[in-house]
């Protein structure tokens, strides 16, 4: 979850995790299964822009040999404090700048960018200066994820401070500008088109938004949503192997530096 999504009802405490962010982890597991190192224990996974850590906790439950490692520029005493008491199993390391990673972290299997580089007015130069840190190499894996469709823009992406939306083209063209070479990409949540579509139609500026920050649907539907989710990935995806990429909300690519 976004940390103004987080923060929007004042009660960082007991939050409820909207079902899309439950989806998206099982997508991501799938994703990234086979591209994962399974005889290295001396790595890190380095989550920048990683919210309230929901992603990151869920992650290192099933990759828990990684060292698990926090960036988010919204950080501050208070709310990692917050984040640590929620996760107190969680042995992760929380930073609010990228720079500040220590030099003796173990190098990333994998670098997350979880919608986050349409936050980022210069996304290419961004992106690049994140491949030449010390903890990437040449193996090091970036699961980057945006939401898709400029035409989509609305007054949620203006008050999230997203700059821009991406196809799966302006993505790869993005990702490769800054020195990365795809390894796989593609879209997911394909049903959520035509919702979001709606939502395009009837924006008029709404300035009271919330997002997802209070989804307090309880645990049946939240289930019900879930499954839906991922019943639409697993049958798109059965497209995206067979060389049909069907449109989606979000567009993902897989990537690693260019050697």
């Amino acid at each position: 979850m976004d940390i103004k999504e987080h923060l929007v009802s004042g009660n960082t405490e007991n939050k409820q995790n909207h079902p899309w962010e439950y989806a998206r982890r099982q997508v991501i597991y799938i994703l990234l299964h086979k591209y994962l190192c399974t005889d290295d224990n001396n790595k890190s996974i380095i989550d920048v822009g990683c919210g309230d850590i929901f992603f990151l906790n869920g992650f290192y439950k099933k990759y828990s040999k990684y060292t698990p490692i926090a960036v988010d520029t919204a950080f501050d005493d208070n709310l990692t404090e917050t984040i640590k008491a929620n996760y107190p199993k969680l042995p992760v390391q929380l930073y609010s700048d990228v720079n500040d990673i220590s030099n003796d972290t173990p190098t990333a299997q994998v670098v997350f960018l979880m919608d986050v580089i349409e936050h980022i007015a210069d996304d290419v130069q961004f992106v690049r200066d994140l491949s030449k840190k010390h903890f990437v190499d040449d193996n090091t894996i970036f699961m980057i994820t945006v939401p898709a469709f400029n035409s989509l823009y609305c007054s949620h992406d203006k008050w999230l401070g997203h700059y821009r939306r991406y196809s799966k083209q302006s993505l790869q063209k993005s990702v490769e500008s800054a020195g990365l070479s795809i390894v796989d990409h593609g879209y997911f949540f394909s049903s959520l088109i035509i919702p979001r579509l709606i939502q395009k139609c009837m924006d008029k500026g709404n300035t009271n938004i919330k997002g997802i920050g209070n989804w307090n649907k309880g645990k049946f539907v939240s289930l019900l949503y879930k499954y839906i989710l991922l019943c639409d990935f697993y049958l798109f995806r059965l497209f995206h192997l067979i060389g049909i990429d069907i449109p989606g909300l979000s567009t993902y690519s897989i990537c690693k530096r260019q050697s």
